[in-house]
């Protein structure tokens, strides 16, 4: 995922927090808020899925298993997701599938893909 994609300011994953709809599966979870930005991703990973080494690898994982659907996926909302401390023992094919049906469910993937 490239940087210009990254959702960064604490004020707008507030404003997803606060305003956003939830979108739920097993190992994570999304909320995504209408915005005038364009495309913006933002990753919540918590010291509960484990220590720094681990969230960094769970944080590189999900930025890789975005990156082929960025083109499809909505370009009118604010993203943020939420992993569950269950995602930490995730590979990238795993993290790759639960994206996709968490875009999926939430109706925000074109249907190119």
């Amino acid at each position: 995922m490239k940087r210009e994609f990254r959702l960064k300011k604490r004020a707008a994953f507030t404003y997803v927090y606060k305003r956003g709809e939830r979108v739920r599966t097993r190992h994570l979870t999304l909320l995504f808020a209408r915005s005038g930005e364009g495309l913006k991703i933002g990753l919540s990973v918590s010291r509960k899925v484990g220590g720094a080494v681990t969230r960094n690898h769970v944080k590189r994982l999900l930025r890789e298993a975005l990156t082929p659907i960025l083109p499809v996926i909505d370009p009118s909302f604010l993203y943020v997701i939420v992993v569950q401390p269950s995602a930490a023992e995730l590979d990238l094919q795993a993290v790759r599938a639960e994206t996709t049906k968490l875009f999926s469910r939430a109706d925000k993937l074109s249907e190119g893909k």
